[in-house]
């Protein structure tokens, strides 16, 4: 008989660990300086690296669950590259062997501790309030854990369990076995130690308990598929990317699953031992399988989970850090980094395009864009500040100059276009549906703007004088279409033509905002351009 009060009991734990998981993703991107976006990016350089890294991590944790889950959420918050966190996806399972020896270790007793932790750094007044959150959510994620198998944990030695196994008499139920505990529990830890502890005792054989082993891989990725439907394509691809991994490694051994439980059996040791053994010899040989298969296996994640491959990586695209080139090599390299700041305007221009046509366009992208821009920015003048330490040619000092006070200008940009986005989505939020009229004036506003963006991302660091001519041309257009939008707008709302109220007055308001910055950045390249 199902019990409810086991059902309400387990939900919440459900809904808390969901919550806790989106919660850190979103802290983690708030709070995460240099040094912790350097230090995970480090770690997974290669695939390798990453994969000890997840195992390593994996084996602390004791949740392969946990650290995958993490991983999701690392990537949707551009921490990670969905390619770097495949390393952390393979040594995740590799990291869980540890648990059939250890049994007892699990980080979710000290879930309190991390919450109190969280809560007590939040509240202090330093410069480390800041990772209270992170702090406070991760133990909220492993204290979820720890409340739904504290509320199961009864059932673990339940008779009727035990007899339940006594009926698992073919592979597949076996296999079945597994893949529904490891989703009761959350965590195949809990799954792989009750079989050992299962084998020790004589309840099942090592022939029933591998069987099992797999299911359990197989019931991991659930709550990461299930916590990546809300969020980037890089995201959902890692999530997939971690049942693949799990399921065409299960495929792989099926077929030979008789010679390798006879190759485990071989090994010698007690029954407990024999299935550690086989839990650990599994994913090792499906990790070194799959780092072979690195590139094959990417492409079929990919091809499997098609969507916009323009996902948020915090980590610049042509600056060198620490900054070991010759000066003008590295001058030349902040150059082409603030070309790519000022290429993320236009990436937000064009989520708003697709949020004016269809509102449930609207991405989360807009936010991290605009987080994106802030972070190059600071990288551009962590570099400048390091390269003024050298002995410049007063030319060199006067262009570093300019070039941090662009880059900054740049960010500004980036965070005025966000702010338009955000506002029209707003709007949109409150029910309130632009008018055509309002549509067209606010794409018809945006044509000057949008065009003087697009030739200085083109043309910067070099703005020449037909450029410069071009750039105030569209100045010209752009203040008479703004002051023409201006008197049609109050026409419109003396007449209660457009329900949007003062909200399109804000939107206007903030393309004049756009332009001055983006004249700002034009005068500014032209001061040192012949330096």
């Amino acid at each position: 008989m199902v019990s409810w009060e086991l059902i309400f009991a387990i939900i919440p734990g459900i809904i808390l660990f969901l919550y806790g998981i989106e919660q850190f993703s979103r802290e983690v991107q708030l709070a995460a300086g240099e040094y912790l976006r350097n230090l995970i990016q480090g770690m997974t350089k290669t695939p390798i690296r990453g994969t000890a890294a997840g195992a390593l991590v994996t084996a602390i944790v004791q949740s392969s669950t946990a650290t995958t889950v993490i991983t999701v959420g690392l990537v949707n918050a551009g921490i990670l590259s969905f390619a770097a966190s495949l390393g952390i996806i393979f040594g995740a399972n590799l990291g869980t062997t540890l648990t059939s020896q250890l049994v007892a270790l699990n980080l979710t007793a000290f879930a309190p501790i991390f919450i109190l932790i969280g809560f007590v750094i939040g509240i202090v007044p330093g410069r480390y309030r800041i990772f209270g959150r992170p702090v406070f959510y991760f133990g909220l994620v492993f204290f979820s854990l720890s409340l739904i198998s504290s509320v199961m944990a009864p059932y673990r030695t339940d008779p009727q369990l035990i007899a339940l196994v006594a009926l698992m008499d073919t592979v597949f139920l076996q296999i079945a076995f597994g893949f529904l505990i490891t989703n009761i529990f959350q965590s195949s830890s809990v799954t792989t130690g009750l079989v050992v502890v299962m084998s020790q005792n004589g309840l099942i054989t090592p022939e029933v308990a591998i069987p099992i082993l797999l299911g359990a891989n197989l019931g991991t990725p659930t709550t990461s598929l299930l916590v990546a439907a809300r969020m980037n394509t890089s995201a959902k691809r890692a999530a997939v990317a971690h049942f693949l991994f799990n399921f065409l490694g299960v495929l792989m051994f099926l077929p030979v699953l008789g010679l390798f439980t006879n190759l485990i059996l071989s090994l010698g040791g007690d029954a407990g031992q024999q299935v550690a053994n086989a839990h650990l010899i599994f994913n090792l040989v499906c990790c070194i399988v799959f780092l072979i298969l690195l590139g094959p296996f990417s492409t079929l994640v990919m091809r499997i989970v098609p969507g916009r491959e323009d996902d948020v990586v915090f980590v610049p695209r042509h600056l060198e850090l620490p900054a070991k080139a010759a000066t003008p090599v590295v001058i030349t390299q902040i150059e082409r980094e603030i070309a790519h700041v000022l290429a993320i305007p236009g990436e937000l221009l064009a989520e708003l395009e697709s949020i004016v046509t269809d509102p449930k366009k609207y991405s989360p992208q807009v936010r991290q864009l605009r987080d994106y821009a802030t972070y190059l920015d600071g990288q551009i003048s962590e570099v400048a500040l390091e390269v003024s330490g050298r002995d410049l040619t007063p030319a060199e000092s006067e262009r570093l100059a300019g070039l941090v006070r662009i880059s900054k200008l740049g960010q500004v940009l980036a965070d005025q276009t966000g702010e338009l986005v955000e506002i029209v989505h707003q709007v949109q939020e409150k029910g309130i549906v632009l008018s055509e009229e309002s549509r067209n004036a606010v794409q018809l506003t945006l044509i000057p703007c949008t065009m003087n963006l697009r030739t200085l991302a083109d043309n910067f660091p070099t703005i020449s004088d037909p450029v410069n001519g071009e750039m105030r041309a569209q100045d010209d257009i752009l203040r008479d279409t703004i002051t023409r939008q201006y008197r049609e707008y109050l026409d419109r709302f003396a007449s209660h033509r457009t329900p949007s109220g003062s909200e399109f007055s804000r939107v206007l308001f903030q393309i004049e905002g756009m332009a001055g910055t983006i004249r700002e950045i034009r005068k500014s390249a032209r001061l040192f351009r012949s330096t």
